[in-house]
């Protein structure tokens, strides 16, 4: 039956709704997942960055050991112990740091005699044979061997190395000379000949006098070896990256080839991946990242929020304008009875059309003040959740929170404004019956003021209650209830912080009358003739001006009215307001 009632406009409306909500759903959550993958990357290529000043870093602190030599011309093997510890003790993914100064050949003996001499009593420079042994280095202009090295112990068999007898380290040994700077490159662990194991290597190079040559041929001229690190490659990047990933992020690390996994291991249900290159010095390593929905706690899920705010809007609207179109039904049936009245009754013609216009009065002024009412909530619904749709990724969880908070809020207050509507349009259409039963004013009365306590408590607004005479009165609880609260709750709204509100209860003249007075700001007189009146909200000096939807006391004075009782208000002695309504009393409801 319901169903049947509605008309093309409100089916209209729903049809619309439901697309919106459907079609908002998937676009917004379009946008989120983009908007979540546009943060991954961000956050992949933020530690990416991260990992390259760590690598810096690093490079940084081997050209430290490099100018120690530069500025000191004797440093002794305890000098470079006292020196290196402090990085061995940070960097435990430091396999070993090494001097290894350039030694002509009839510098040898001298310096083989020096390190004997410093407890290593089997010291001499090597090399590596054909089938890879250690052997005692042959003849040769000029060697670059291992002679400091940190740690040492476990190491004592590779001091005296010549790693110019390694193709691969003589190369990058010398682009480290010619350049004057730091080079490093990712390989096998040609220094500690195991095969398995990739490491890193840094060559910082070193030269006589202060500072580097300008030129290339001055480089190799006054060049006087190198400090060099080797670094484990996984535990470094381990340490260097872990404090920085977030939940949810997993990086694996391939060399150039993109054939040896440095680090990590791919996820084989990671839902979002991202791959950058990683250039520093002569290494050149393709970083992996992959994210699950642990990051940021996946795509944000305000999509749903959204979707049900404009389906809840939207279906509201088709409700008011069922309301209204119902109300408008009304009327125009009722002017149809009307006219076809006028047709017999000619002589009341006058009569019926002035009822006829005023009714027409009536509901155009309802409408316009409650489109006015219902417009600016519906602009604040629009309004944030448009920004939300636009940048609401952008936002962080506290403000997204606030937004929806208000979109909340605003809901609120049309609901507020319908359920008031609704009362006001029962009581005005006669549908509102009163179930009336004999009842305990003044324990209603202590509960509706139990139930606003807090909200006095909120501004130390004191309540004093003054009881006369304890009295049975016939009347609708929860409509007198309603009055109760729209009285109770504008005394609180409009006294001051530290007021006083009263509540007194007396019987009189047959009546009992309750009487509820506080020291706001009280009516300006001329809002008195509309007091009563629907939709009429009154300005004031109290922060809580503008509130409401206007309708509290209109209903309320009618409810009153159906109790054959009369709602008042005259201006307290203190400046404040003061509002009384009678009830009719039951013969000898009076106790002592």
């Amino acid at each position: 039956m319901f169903l049947k009632r509605l008309t093309y406009t409100t089916w209209g409306l729903l049809v619309l709704a439901i697309t919106l909500t459907f079609v908002t759903l998937n676009n917004v959550k379009k946008e989120n997942e983009y908007d979540w993958t546009q943060q991954f990357e961000q956050e992949g290529s933020k530690n990416a960055r991260i990992l390259e000043e760590q690598l810096e870093s690093i490079g940084r602190e081997l050209m430290g050991i490099a100018s120690l030599f530069m500025a000191s011309k004797t440093v002794t093997r305890s000098g470079f112990k006292a020196y290196t510890s402090s990085l061995l003790e940070k960097n435990d993914f430091i396999k070993s740091l090494q001097w290894i100064p350039r030694v002509r050949q009839d510098q040898r003996p001298a310096l083989e005699a020096m390190a004997q001499e410093d407890g290593f009593t089997n010291f001499k420079f090597t090399a590596l044979s054909k089938n890879l042994k250690i052997i005692t280095a042959p003849p040769k202009n000029e060697y670059f061997p291992i002679y400091y090295m940190q740690p040492h112990s476990g190491n004592e068999s590779l001091l005296g190395f010549d790693i110019s007898t390694q193709p691969i380290l003589l190369n990058l040994m010398n682009q480290a000379r010619d350049s004057g700077e730091t080079v490093a490159a990712s390989t096998v662990d040609l220094v500690h000949q195991d095969q398995k194991t990739m490491v890193m290597l840094f060559f910082s190079p070193f030269y006589e006098g202060e500072g580097i040559p300008k030129t290339v041929e001055d480089r190799k001229r006054l060049f006087l070896g190198i400090a060099l690190g080797s670094y484990q490659i996984r535990d470094m990047i381990k340490q260097m990256i872990n404090p920085y990933i977030v939940p949810g992020m997993f990086l694996t690390v391939f060399d150039e080839d993109r054939k040896n996994e440095l680090y990590g291991n791919l996820k084989v249900d990671a839902l979002i991946k991202k791959e950058m290159a990683l250039q520093f010095s002569q290494i050149r390593w393709f970083l992996v990242w992959q994210g699950s929905l642990e990051f940021q706690q996946g795509p944000n899920r305000l999509h749903n929020w959204l979707s049900a705010a404009v389906l809840v809007l939207i279906v509201f609207i088709a409700v008011i304008f069922q309301i209204l179109s119902s109300r408008a039904r009304r009327i125009e049936n009722e002017v149809h009875l009307r006219t076809n009245e006028l047709k017999k009754l000619k002589n009341e013609l006058e009569e019926k059309n002035l009822s006829l216009h005023e009714s027409i009065k009536v509901k155009n002024e309802l409408l316009g003040m409650a489109s006015h009412d219902l417009r600016n909530p519906l602009t604040s619904i629009q309004g944030y959740s448009g920004f939300l749709l636009k940048k609401g990724g952008a936002l962080n969880e506290d403000t997204r929170t606030d937004f929806l908070k208000i979109i909340n809020s605003a809901s609120s207050n049309i609901l507020e404004l319908l359920n008031d509507l609704l009362s006001l349009s029962a009581i005005e259409s006669g549908q509102l019956v009163l179930n009336l039963q004999p009842g305990n004013l003044r324990a209603l009365i202590e509960e509706r003021i139990r139930l606003y306590t807090h909200l006095a408590m909120e501004k130390n607004i004191h309540l004093e209650i003054n009881y006369q005479e304890t009295t049975v009165v016939s009347f609708d609880t929860p409509r007198i209830g309603q009055v109760l609260d729209n009285l109770l709750t504008n005394a609180i709204k409009f006294s001051p912080v530290g007021g006083i509100i009263q509540i007194v209860v007396e019987s009189d003249k047959g009546h009992i009358r309750v009487t509820i007075t506080d020291e706001g700001p009280g009516i300006r007189s001329e809002d008195l003739d509309d007091l009563f009146k629907p939709f009429k909200k009154f300005n004031s000096d109290s922060t809580e001006k503008g509130k409401g939807t206007g309708l509290g006391l209109a209903i309320a004075k009618k409810m009153i009215e159906l109790h054959n009782g009369t709602l008042t208000f005259k201006p307290s002695k203190n400046q404040g307001a003061s509002f009384s309504f009678k009830l009719p009393a039951n013969p000898s409801s009076f106790q002592p």
